[in-house]
């Protein structure tokens, strides 16, 4: 069961992130002035959401006891992937917050 665990830890931390996230690019859609800047947050803060509701929806899977899905390894490089990405978001996000943007 400890791979439960370790499936449940990255289905929250890609949470965590994407939640930072989607919150840090909706404050910059209502502050930035352009409009091509205001289009590129909403589209970030909306891959945001789609990465938070994936996660989401994994975590319920999870824990339906339904975790066939959950046992492959090319399951856990792709989400692995998504983390590292939402991660790496999530750093410059934090980054530009610390320089007050």
């Amino acid at each position: 069961m400890a791979w439960r665990a370790a499936v449940a830890g990255l289905e929250a931390a890609i949470a965590l992130c994407a939640a930072l996230n989607a919150a840090y690019f909706l404050r910059r859609m209502m502050t930035v002035h352009t409009l091509t800047r205001r289009t590129a947050a909403f589209v970030l803060a909306l891959i945001s959401f789609g990465t938070l509701a994936e996660s989401i929806v994994a975590l319920a899977v999870l824990q339906a006891a339904d975790d066939s899905a959950f046992g492959s390894a090319a399951w856990m490089v792709a989400r692995t992937a998504t983390f590292t990405a939402t991660a790496c978001i999530s750093a410059l996000v934090i980054r530009a917050m610390g320089n007050g943007k």
